[in-house]
């Protein structure tokens, strides 16, 4: 725990330097608008901006998008609330009991409870963060080549158990990113899959994938939806309706919700593969069974709002703990995290709180202020953001692409990579159609090099011989659980 502690000052001057708290503002303020757009979820949103942080530090890339995914939970109950179109699929959730109070006439309290109950959330489970993943610096000094390759086919076993609707789909979905991955040169043994296309000898970029598989299906989509009927704008609640004040005394009776709340997405984002979705509805489960008027969630309760939005923030701060302490992703907007981090030459996993202390302790200290900032913004622009919800999806789509076009372009002034970004698009929006996941994809794009490394340093160490996994105890607990992983997810499988 010292080796962070002691990084707290330097994290701190971070922090507070002028820029950083520039794009932490401006990530909040992009976080709560694309949040707020149906459809639009933390992972598409940080996909879309990953272009905007070529130019930018680590610290200040890292603060810039943990402020976006933050807000962008909380901007996913704005539509949920008032027109009943979840931003987010976590927000499906807050719908039940967000929109009965909106027609009821209670839009504003219903969206400054999920405002402060999101806060309260993140707040928390950011200090739970702070301590539980400090814990996990010493690792880093037991860990070499050999207990990374493990690790990194723990996080595999992991990927591919639990994303998809069956572990078959979701292990296709990861021997595809293990084979995007490969192609170009290896760094070892020449270049490989290239087909003799120039344009594939460098192997495809990260943010040529991130934007291909995470956010240009959803530019698809959103042209699909714009010949769609829209929702009526006239039928959106206003978000000021009367008395819609949330008291100290309302706050505090709805702490044992966010208490539980808290926990929930907390442990749940501790765990690889769940998501916010599952968060959000296992808190709202939960709290109806403690409550005592049950009969009254789906109808407009306080608690069947504060429930789900203090687990989906919840979750953000402990998704991180499995991301930078072990080097698994466990959603794709970590994904896009971690990929910003390897983009910027730096190596998630044990080592880097023993190597980059300061790095991590930004991030706890980033995620505590990036709170503090949504409440300010959030108190002040209620009304404000809750226009984003009811923008027409005609004027959404190709402003969207266009985005996306240009960001890709502007990486490296190539066109070959917009030909890439679009192919791969279309795939991804063709892989949703037959329900192989992608997010799988890109999580073992994102760890494929990773592993393939150590496992060409731990053979390099060990002259070539396998067996050495079998005298490393570390990594062979790792590569039995990652077996036992796999296995538990086909019988989980096979038994619903």
């Amino acid at each position: 725990m010292s080796l962070l502690f002691e990084n707290f000052l330097p994290a701190f001057a971070l922090v507070i330097d002028p820029i950083n708290l520039l794009m932490i503002l401006c990530g909040v303020v992009v976080g709560i608008v694309l949040g707020a757009l149906p459809g639009f979820g933390a992972a598409q949103a940080l996909a879309l901006m990953f272009p905007f942080t070529f130019g930018m530090s680590p610290e200040t890339g890292v603060l810039f998008f943990i402020s976006i995914y933050a807000a962008a939970e909380y901007g996913g109950s704005i539509p949920a609330i008032l027109i009943r179109t979840p931003g987010t699929t976590a927000a499906a959730i807050t719908v039940l009991d967000g929109y009965p109070m909106a027609r009821a006439g209670r839009a504003g309290r219903a969206l400054r409870i999920s405002l402060y109950s999101g806060v309260f959330g993140s707040m928390c489970s950011s200090f739970i963060f702070l301590f539980a993943a400090s814990s996990l610096a010493w690792i880093g000094l037991q860990f070499g080549p050999s207990e990374m390759f493990a690790v990194g086919i723990f996080g595999l076993s992991i990927i591919g158990s639990f994303f998809g609707d069956n572990p078959v789909k979701g292990f296709i979905a990861t021997a595809i990113g293990l084979f995007l991955a490969t192609i170009g040169s290896s760094g070892f043994s020449g270049l490989r899959f290239t087909f003799d296309q120039a344009a594939l000898m460098e192997g495809v970029p990260l943010i040529v994938v991130i934007i291909g598989l995470m956010a240009m299906p959803e530019a698809f989509r959103l042209i699909i939806a714009s010949k769609e009927t829209e929702p009526d704008p006239r039928q959106a609640v206003k978000a000021d309706s009367g008395d819609d004040r949330v008291s100290f005394r309302d706050m505090r009776g709805l702490l044992p919700t966010m208490l539980r709340g808290t926990v929930i997405g907390t442990a749940v984002g501790a765990i690889p593969g769940p998501g916010a979705t599952v968060s959000s509805l296992l808190a709202y489960n939960e709290e109806q069974r403690w409550s005592k008027r049950p009969e009254k969630f789906g109808t407009g309760i306080d608690e069947g709002v504060a429930a789900p939005e203090t687990s989906n923030n919840a979750l953000v701060a402990g998704s991180l703990i499995p991301s930078l302490a072990l080097g698994i992703p466990g959603s794709g907007a970590i994904a896009i995290l971690l990929g910003l981090l390897i983009s910027k030459g730096v190596a998630p996993g044990p080592l880097l709180f023993s190597q980059d202390g300061t790095l991590v302790m930004s991030v706890f200290i980033g995620l505590i202020i990036s709170a503090a900032v949504l409440l300010a913004i959030g108190v002040l622009g209620v009304r404000v953001f809750s226009l984003v919800a009811l923008v027409p999806r005609y004027v959404l789509a190709p402003f969207v692409l266009m985005i996306l076009l240009i960001g890709t372009y502007s990486y490296q002034n190539y066109s070959a990579h917009v030909v890439m970004v679009l192919a791969l698009g279309a795939a991804a929006f063709w892989l949703e159609k037959v329900r192989i996941p992608v997010i799988p994809i890109v999580l073992a794009f994102v760890m494929g090099p990773i592993i393939e490394a150590n496992l060409n340093r731990a053979l390099v160490v060990n002259g070539g011989d396998l067996s050495f996994f079998l005298s490393r105890p570390i990594a062979l607990t790792i590569l039995v659980l990652a077996v036992s992983t796999a296995v538990l997810g086909f019988l989980r499988s096979n038994k619903k």
